[in-house]
Formats: C-alpha cells, sequence, structure tokens
C-alpha cells in the first residue's frame, strides 16, 4: 500500500458520552452502511533507547482478528494545528515487525538506520473499536472511530476514551465542520496527543516539555497567500504544542509559550489585514485575545515569584513579615494557572481551534471582492516583505523619539510595537543575510529586554498591592 498523507482530528471524552456522539443526527444523517465494531490489540515497538521515537517515527503491528498490520507513521507537518502525517500501512506475517516490505524507502532507510535487530516491544494498546464511514455533501468521505479501551506499559497503563475523524477524500474543512457540530451538543477536548505519544509518556514517566517557536523557512517566491496561511498555521502548531504542558503540570514556561504564540498570531494577522475581510479578521483576533487575557495573570505571577521574590527574599530574610508573603503569593500563582488550565478546558478555546483550522483549510478569505488589497494574496512575499518590515520599523521608530521622558503608558506600547517588529523579523528572517538580520535582531532584543523588564516592574507593582496584608506597616 503507498504512503499516504493522513489528516486527522482527535478527541477526548468522557465515557458516558460515547452513545450520544454515536446517535448524533450529525452523524447519522452522514453514516453509509452499518458501524463495524472490532477488538484491536496494537504493540508498538522501538529501541531501548527509543530512537525512533527521536526521528518522529512510530512503527505499530495490529492484531485485527486472526491477521496482523503493520503501521509506520512520520510527523511531516500541520494542517492548522491539526497533524498531518506520512504513514504506510501493509500486511505482515506475524506479529513481528517486518522492515523488508515497507514500500516506502525513507520509513525504511530511517528504521534500519535505528537498528532493526533492536527493536523491542514498548506498550500496546487494547482497544474496542466502533468505526463509521461517513459522507459528506460536497461528497467528501471521511471515517469516524469511537475508541475504549487503555494504554498498557509493563508497569502502568491508562484509560483512553476518544472519538477520531479522518478524512478518506475531499476537503479538510468537513472535518472540522462536523467537529464543531458535534461540539455543540457533547463537550469534547481536542486532543494534543496521539496515542503512540500517550504511550510513550506513560512509558517515561516524563512531564511534557514546553516548546518554542520553531523557524520558519519561507521562500520568496512564495504567495502572499501561502505565507499567510503558513504563518497562522505555524502559530498553531506552537499553541497546541504547549498545551499539554499548560494542562498537566506546573511548569511556568508552558503559559509563557502559549501566550507568544497567540502574540505571534495576531501580529501574523495584522501584517496582512488588509487583504483579508474584516469579519474574518476581526473574530480571530477577537478569540486571540480572549485566550491571551486568560493567561495572562499566570505569567504576571509568575514572574513576579519566580524573577521579583527570590533576590527581595535575600535581602529581607529575617523579616517575618515579608516571609509570611510567601505563602499569599504561591495561592494567587496556583489560582491563576488553574484559570489558564480551565480556559483551555473551555468549549470556546475548542471552538476557537476548530473554527481557525477550518478558515486556514477552506482558505475562507477567498470568499470577498476583488480589490487592489485583495489581489496582493496573489502576490511574492519578496515584493511585499520590504514593506512591511519598514512599517513595523518606522512605528517603532516613531514610538521611540525622546524615550528618556517617555511616560509608562508610552513606553508600554514602545515595547508592543518592539516585540511585534521582532516577530515580523523572525518570520522573514531567512529572506534577508544572517549577517544582517543577527546583527538587526540582537538590537532589537536588547531593546525588548529592556523595556520587558520596566513593563514587569509596573505589574509587580500592580501584583504587590492586590496581595492581603497583615502587618501594620503595608
Amino acid at each position: 500500500m503507498p504512503k499516504n498523507r493522513e489528516i486527522e482530528l482527535k478527541a477526548s471524552i468522557d465515557p458516558e458520552q460515547l452513545d450520544k456522539v454515536k446517535s448524533l443526527p450529525a452523524i447519522r444523517k452522514r453514516t453509509v452502511g452499518r458501524a463495524r465494531s472490532r477488538k484491536l490489540v496494537t504493540v508498538y515497538f522501538d529501541t531501548p533507547d527509543h530512537e525512533l521515537r527521536r526521528q518522529g517515527l512510530s512503527l505499530r503491528v495490529r492484531k485485527v482478528g486472526r491477521a496482523y498490520v503493520q503501521c509506520v507513521k512520520l510527523t511531516h507537518s500541520r494542517l492548522g494545528g491539526i497533524p498531518v502525517r506520512i504513514e504506510w500501512e501493509g500486511p505482515v506475517p506475524s506479529q513481528n515487525p517486518a522492515i523488508s516490505v515497507i514500500e516506502e524507502k525513507k520509513l525504511r532507510r530511517l528504521i534500519r538506520r535505528a537498528g532493526p535487530d533492536r527493536l523491542q516491544p514498548v506498550f500496546r494498546t487494547d482497544i474496542q473499536r466502533s468505526s463509521r464511514t461517513l459522507k459528506f455533501d460536497d461528497g467528501s468521505s471521511a471515517s469516524l472511530d469511537v475508541d475504549v479501551g487503555e494504554i498498557v506499559t509493563e508497569n502502568d497503563s491508562e484509560p483512553i476514551c476518544e472519538f477520531e475523524l479522518e478524512l478518506e477524500s475531499g476537503a479538510p474543512e468537513n472535518l472540522f465542520d462536523l467537529a464543531s457540530e458535534i461540539g455543540q451538543v457533547v463537550p469534547f477536548r481536542l486532543a494534543s496527543m496521539s496515542k503512540a505519544s500517550r504511550g510513550y509518556a506513560l512509558l517515561t514517566q516524563d512531564d511534557p516539555k514546553p516548546q518554542k517557536y520553531a523557524k520558519l523557512n519561507l521562500v520568496k517566491d512564495a504567495t502572499v497567500e501561502q505565507v499567510l496561511t503558513d504563518l497562522v498555521q505555524h502559530c498553531l502548531d506552537h499553541l497546541r504544542a504547549n498545551e499539554t504542558v499548560v494542562s498537566a503540570t506546573d511548569d511556568s514556561e508552558g503559559v509563557h509559550q502559549m501566550r507568544i504564540a497567540l502574540r505571534r498570531l495576531r501580529a501574523a494577522m495584522q501584517l496582512f489585514r488588509p487583504s483579508l475581510p474584516p469579519d474574518q479578521y476581526g473574530w480571530i483576533i477577537t478569540e486571540a485575545k480572549w485566550l491571551t487575557s486568560e493567561l495572562s495573570a499566570a505569567r504576571a505571577w509568575d514572574v513576579f515569584a519566580d524573577e521579583f521574590m527570590p533576590p527581595v527574599t535575600q535581602l529581607y530574610a529575617k523579616d517575618q513579615e515579608f516571609i509570611s508573603l510567601t505563602t499569599p503569593v504561591e495561592q494567587a500563582r496556583q489560582k491563576s494557572h488553574q484559570r489558564a488550565r480551565d480556559a483551555i478546558g473551555t468549549k470556546r478555546y475548542t471552538e476557537f481551534l476548530l473554527r481557525l483550522s477550518a478558515w486556514l483549510s477552506s482558505q475562507a478569505w477567498r470568499e470577498q471582492s476583488v480589490t487592489e488589497h485583495t489581489t496582493r494574496l496573489l502576490d511574492p512575499i519578496g515584493e511585499h516583505c520590504v514593506t512591511l518590515l519598514q512599517k513595523r520599523d518606522r512605528r517603532v521608530r516613531k514610538r521611540g523619539q525622546d524615550i528618556e521622558n517617555l511616560s509608562d503608558e508610552a513606553l508600554h506600547e514602545l515595547r508592543l510595537a518592539v516585540k511585534k517588529l521582532r516577530y515580523v523579523v523572525d518570520f522573514f528572517e531567512n529572506l534577508y543575510p544572517k549577517k544582517q538580520v543577527k546583527a538587526y535582531r540582537k538590537h532589537l532584543i536588547d531593546l525588548q529586554n529592556r523595556l520587558g523588564y520596566l513593563n514587569d516592574v509596573a505589574v509587580a507593582d500592580t501584583l504587590v498591592r492586590e496581595l492581603p496584608y497583615t502587618g501594620e506597616d503595608q
């Protein structure tokens, strides 16, 4: 079987809601034929040092009835924050991997590089799967799988309850639109980890790690539309890559990286605002601002607790009234992190992800009148990136005039302008000479750090006033 580009949408759901999903009118009216139920036992293989995992590969052998099916997946790219992978699947004679039958040369080469003789079972999934084939009005088709079971390692196990929509043919936005319909009736949460990723996490007992923004390599002959799509998609990847860090750990960097992803998303949208329908631009910015605000308190208290408290604590190590503040600071911090976790667990957050993904996949901005601004979407980005950079640069220089006498509010506006300029530099950096970009960015980072510190001081002053004081000398 040849390789496929797999586009799927996976969601975690309460077990009590499973029957409701299966019986939804949105599902029933699109179902072709009968649902199929089967028991799936899948064993995942890797080397003792997890070399396949490091290369972005997952290798599994699944028992289906009396037959065995081998599947290899390689993380390739993403579509609007939803995974897009290269996959090869085919029959094998036994429960052991068979590398020679893999038709995709790249996958076969990567596995052989890791050492086929070193492969061993690392974990398995025991699943009861209910499957349906779905047809959409435009002729697109997809599969709906509802999985209930568990992930099992040598020493631990974890329950699985999820549904998965996978595109078989046609337009990807159908997946997002259907998921949105389901979400109107049944609450669910988009899964940011595959079964393989969950299995490795259970195996190693490692917490998810924060992910920084990865460099995006643009080309000058790419159209403005292509760059818009790539930038928004990249920001959405960054956002979702840190989602589990926020929901499952107390690592402050997860919140920080989600906020950076949202700011970059807004900066990318603002770059191309003249070419976008106002209503589409408006709701994306509104939702990004909402989520940013829900994460803001957590970031503020993290900076206060991690950067401001330690040096001051050293100075007032014997001051019991000051030491007594550490408890309310930590309480405020925990409360703000719970607010962040609650936000990414809301229906509003899930709907934001689905709508933005559908917007990208359907290229909804094309549904507008042709104007001078909209036709620029078809121009090569190389014709416009200089203008876009110069516009941001002029804005920074204008706001930074007489910087020594600027008010706190003006310094805040300058900081935001510098930050947006830096994001644009990051977006387009590979289109310019490395030395030139490096020197320019160095000055931007220095200015951004200085202005950021002043802003952190102002925020800290506000937070201090929110703390409960018990002493007479406040």
